[in-house]
Order: C-alpha cells, then structure tokens, then sequence
C-alpha cells in the first residue's frame, strides 16, 4: 500500500512539476458503439456532444458482428435498425455539418458473440460455415454451440485470416463503404487473431502446405522435430514460417484497404484499433501494427491502452517509445477506456499521454456514461477541451 501511495505521490508531483510540457492535442476521438446508432436521436445525442466536447474525430460503429449499420448489398442490416433509415449516411450528413470527421468503425474478423445464433438466415454466421477460425485442435469456431458457457478468453466467432476467401470478401465489404459514402475514413477493429492457438482453418492450412510441404499442426505437435529426423535449424525455420504466414495474413488486408482509400478521387483516411503492447500484438495476436506504420500502409493506429493500472498504461506507453521512431510516434493516437476506472484515473492517463508527447487521445466510448454526462468533466478537461454550456 505504502509503495502505491508513493508511486501515485510521484506521478501527481510529476504532473503538476511539468504541466507546461504538456503536448497540445490535434486529435481528439470518440468512439461511438453500435448500440447508439438505431436512429436519428441516438447519433444526434452523440454527435452533439462530441462536437460540444472539442473531438475533432468520432468513430461510428458500422459493421458489428456480421451486421450493416448502412445500405448494404453485401451485408445484412441490423435488425433493430428501420428498413428506410441508414445510420451511416445520416451520422455522415450531421458529423460534416458540426465540423466533426466521420470514421466508418468496422470489425474485421469477429463475427458472432452472442449466446444465440443470427436470426438474420443470410447473415454470414450461417451462409459461410466453412471461413470460421479453427483452434489447434481443430474445432472450429462454427461448430461451438453458442449456449454452452465458453472459456473467460473466448471472444467470439471469428472469421479465419487465412482462409483463401475472406480477405476478399472484407475488402469488398470495405470498399463498397468506401465507393459509396461521403466518410472521412475507415477505422479497423478485432483486425487480428483471437488468440495464438489459432489459425487451423483447413483452408488456410492448406494454403502454407502447397507452400512448405509442411502441415502447421505437424510443427506445433512436435512432429515437425530432430526426433524425427529434421534439422533443428529447419525445425526452428517452420515456427518463423508459420507464425510470420499468420501475420502476413493479417496485414494482407490492412495493405489492401489502404490501396482502397488511397485510389484517385478518395480523401480518406485508414486507421486501427489496435494492442497496446507491440510484443504481445505481434507474437499473440498476429498484429504486427508497427511494421504497419512503418511501412506506410496505415495512416495511423490507435492502441487500446485500457489498462486500470497507470503503471501498466505507462509500460506500453514506454515500449511504443523504445519501438517506434519519432516519425512513427507521430502516427500514433493513445487510446484511453473509460468503461474501467473512475473519470479521475482516465484523466490522469490523458495527461501522461500528453506529458509523453502525444498529440492523440481516443476516449472509448460515449457509450459507457452516456446517461450520466457530467461524469466526462475530467475527461474533457485533460483533453483541454471540456464541455461548455
């Protein structure tokens, strides 16, 4: 107990002892969920007040769990949503008309969570059984049944990145966004792996066989070993292969959508929701989101930082540093949960986001106090826009 009093002590002393270092913001970004954007008074409620709020940036969410939150001839509509009525189109029209840039905030490989299947016969879950993600022991994610209590890391039904068709797919479902809408940029999420025993998909397997001559599961069962007869340096070689195969998977996509946004006659801009800490990304998840920027294939990344702990937020705050050159830094929005922690401890990680140099915070989301408004004053003010009247 002593040592947290002195910790947070210190922290506040710091903070007090270098406020005029503090880095001025130039983006301020709200992410708005799924469940606030049925109808017209639910996206003027959150719209309104991002823009009284100072956010320059408000990410929508409009693709949610194989549903549309727009006319879609891919994807079905949500079903609380009114056949007449497109959210994204209407949240697009009033956003320009505050001054605020609309980003489409779309997941990528989650599908399903819920403890009941779509009701929607069309929706994915149900028309492509066979794109679902595989654990290694090869069950895959279609075969789960949705009722039965799963493990505390289950996320949800995932589509497989390796499988030959659904890179595809997404981008198609992404640019026909992009082709048909007036949005100021696309906002990637869950575009990753739902966790390192993943990747099974027989597909997608296949696909790193007709490469290697190897089967993947054939390395991570120890068949692919010395006792065998293989070299440890080959041994060693189909590890690298196979978890860089998965990885390339992952940023297939984000390279393609960028190309996407990029095209003549677009003006938009790509982000992603990304893990905070850059090793855990890139070995656990298959998000190799630094090499994304550094490469030049996203415009810029906005780690989830939602640690409750300021000591955990610090520590991927300081591995972003040592990884990422100034440059690179520069592309990097800090993104700060206030579904966790009191108004005061998010505050407080704004403030050290700033004393550090970053010049963008995201605050997830408008959804968690959005019946109790008052609760934001910290936020806004650290952001150094609070709420006026």
């Amino acid at each position: 107990m002593n040592r947290a009093i002195k910790y947070s002590a210190l922290f506040f002393f710091l903070l007090q002892f270098s406020f005029a270092q503090l880095s001025e913001l130039d983006t301020r970004c709200l992410w708005i969920v799924r469940e606030s954007m049925y109808n017209e008074k639910m996206i003027n409620s959150a719209l309104v007040y991002a823009y009284q709020s100072g956010y320059n940036i408000v990410f929508i969410q409009v693709r949610g769990r194989g549903y549309a939150f727009y006319n879609s001839e891919i994807v079905p509509k949500h079903p609380k949503i009114a056949t007449e009525f497109d959210p994204l189109d209407y949240a697009v029209t009033l956003g320009h008309a505050l001054g605020i840039e609309v980003h489409a905030w779309m997941n990528s490989y989650i599908l399903w969570s819920s403890k009941t299947p779509p009701e929607n016969p069309e929706h994915l879950y149900h028309t492509q059984k066979g794109w679902t993600e595989a654990n290694i022991h090869g069950k895959m994610d279609s075969q789960i049944k949705l009722s039965e209590p799963q493990s505390p890391q289950w996320e949800g039904v995932y589509l497989s990145p390796t499988h030959p068709e659904v890179n595809p797919y997404l981008l198609s479902v992404y640019s026909e966004i992009i082709n048909s809408y007036n949005i100021d940029g696309i906002h990637l999420d869950y575009i990753r792996f739902q966790d390192e025993v993943y990747g099974y998909n027989k597909s997608g397997m296949a696909v790193f066989e007709n490469i290697y001559d190897i089967n993947p599961r054939d390395i991570v069962r120890g068949i692919i070993s010395p006792r065998f007869g293989w070299s440890q340096e080959f041994v060693d070689s189909m590890y690298v292969a196979w978890d860089k195969f998965r990885r390339d998977a992952v940023t297939e996509l984000v390279r393609n959508i960028y190309h996407e946004v990029h095209k003549p006659g677009h003006n938009i801009k790509l982000s992603a929701a990304v893990k905070p800490n850059i090793i855990d990304a890139k070995y656990r998840w298959y998000q190799e989101w630094d090499k994304w920027v550094q490469k030049g294939i996203i415009d810029f990344v906005v780690p989830m930082n939602y640690f409750k702990e300021i000591r955990d937020f610090n520590n991927s705050v300081q591995i972003m540093k040592s990884n990422l050159a100034q440059d690179e830094l520069e592309m990097v929005v800090i993104g700060v949960s206030t579904f966790n922690q009191d108004a005061q401890s998010a505050a407080d990680k704004i403030l050290l986001a700033r004393l550090n140099g970053f010049k963008g915070v995201s605050i997830f989301s408008w959804d968690s106090h959005k019946n109790n408004l008052d609760w934001f004053q910290p936020i806004n003010d650290a952001l150094g826009h609070p709420t006026f009247d």
